[in-house]
């Protein structure tokens, strides 16, 4: 891919500035890379790309750096933080070097570390990126100009300030998933797909599976199910899920330092060591079913060769209202609604998660079907406050530990509020 300058005669879109970002190496010692690597898993989980982290991480200069100054992560600021995975670049010396960003997600941690959000925007998205003046892919602004054009196109879009980014190379999935001896995934329908020119080859079935790293990349990549980039989405948050549950494992800890070696080349963050400390102490008391997600809702459109995601304005802003600015959900003047989607091995579970549902006085629509995909529980309602999901949890036993991902796209929904998905992947 060439990278394509931009035109000397457009006019500057105006947008929030990002801070400057300072370059720095952070130090070689055992304990900087084992704390490094510990933190950065968890933006690499939550990214979902891979999660490796290392002790020294490099930054892109920019001519016009200024002192960079210290923003502590649980401070009563919310912090808005850019997690991206990167396609593979040809050049194994510089594996950012003309690519495009193939993962974009926003972490938004609130004041204290109370809540955890996460926002998931599709690469195809069609956006403004800055400074240009025609519609693009947003993917394509990493190409253009690196993490800065990227951080600055994000503000941009979402009207927010980005305080710090992470972003992995693509490499760094495949090198750290084999060094960890592979991960359980449930592969929730069969995957063959193969494209020679970008050297990406998929042959997975259905089931329960161990994938090495090529295949969890592959896993992560797939596309061609209807759903496309939303589907890929999905599946990088169900692969979030069983990643997080391979890094409690003793023996992968062990790994670390020889992992931190081999993928230190692969990642970019504006992180001091003593920020990322600070993530690392969140990840031992975070409980990953608990972090919100979100993709920013829209609906695909093809113009010729080029398929774009177009991205539903109204949405968008409801999504980043609740996410960032944690607007308060109005009262509901009328009885909740909730779906049950399940497979045939599960309709004694769905029958008895609907009778207990309907005991609490929520109106229910029950259906099996094929195919659903991971359990989870889709939320479409941004109105049904989170307490109330809180609460059904703690009464409702087959709802625990249940992934909850805000849905209002509607991908498999079954009621106007919520969905709760059992495919027997648990």
């Amino acid at each position: 891919m060439k990278t394509v300058n931009n035109d000397k005669n457009e006019t500057e879109i105006p947008v929030f500035a990002p801070k400057k970002r300072r370059v720095r190496r952070l130090k070689d010692s055992f304990f900087a890379q084992f704390l490094l690597c510990f933190i950065c898993l968890f933006f690499l989980a939550l990214i979902v790309y891979k999660d490796e982290i290392t002790g020294f991480f490099t930054v892109s200069k920019n001519e016009n750096q200024q002192k960079w100054e210290l923003s502590l992560p649980f401070s009563a600021k919310r912090q808005n933080i850019l997690l991206m995975g990167a396609d593979m670049s040809e050049n194994p010396d510089k594996p950012f070097e003309n690519t495009r960003s193939d993962s974009i997600y926003l972490l938004s941690v609130a004041p204290h570390a109370k809540d955890i959000n996460v926002i998931s925007i599709p690469r195809d998205s069609k956006v403004y990126i800055h400074s240009r003046s025609t519609p693009d892919k947003i993917n394509h602004a990493f190409a253009y100009g690196g993490i800065n054009l990227s951080v600055k196109t994000i503000e941009q879009l979402l009207g927010i300030r980005i305080d710090h980014y992470l972003v992995v190379s693509n490499q760094a999935l495949v090198d750290f998933i084999d060094k960890i001896g592979g991960i359980d995934v449930y592969v929730e329908k069969n995957m063959h797909y193969d494209d020679y020119s970008a050297g990406l080859h998929i042959n997975l079935e259905k089931g329960k599976r161990h994938l090495t790293g090529k295949q969890a990349e592959g896993y992560m990549r797939y596309r061609k199910d209807g759903l496309g980039d939303i589907g890929r989405i999905r599946r990088q948050q169900w692969f979030f899920s069983a990643l997080s549950d391979k890094l409690k494992d003793p023996a992968v800890i062990i790994k670390m330092p020889e992992i931190i070696k081999s993928v230190s080349k692969y990642i970019q963050t504006d992180f001091s060591l003593f920020e990322l400390a600070q993530y690392a102490a969140l990840l031992k008391s975070t409980d990953t079913t608990k972090i919100k997600i979100a993709t920013l809702p829209g609906e695909p459109s093809q113009r010729g060769i080029v398929s774009y995601w177009v991205l539903d304005p109204k949405g968008v802003q409801e999504v980043v209202n609740n996410f960032i600015f944690n607007d308060k959900p109005k009262a509901l003047e009328r009885p909740v609604e909730a779906g049950i989607l399940y497979v045939e091995s599960e309709e004694e579970n769905a029958l008895l998660l609907q009778k207990a549902l309907e005991n609490k006085g929520i109106e229910v629509n029950i259906k099996q079907v094929k195919n659903p995909g991971h359990d989870h529980i889709a939320i479409h309602n941004f109105d049904v406050p989170k307490e109330f999901f809180n609460e059904l949890e703690y009464d409702i036993p087959i709802l625990k530990n249940k992934q909850m991902v805000y849905d209002i796209i509607g991908i498999n929904k079954a009621a106007r509020d919520f969905t709760v998905t059992l495919a027997g992947s648990q």
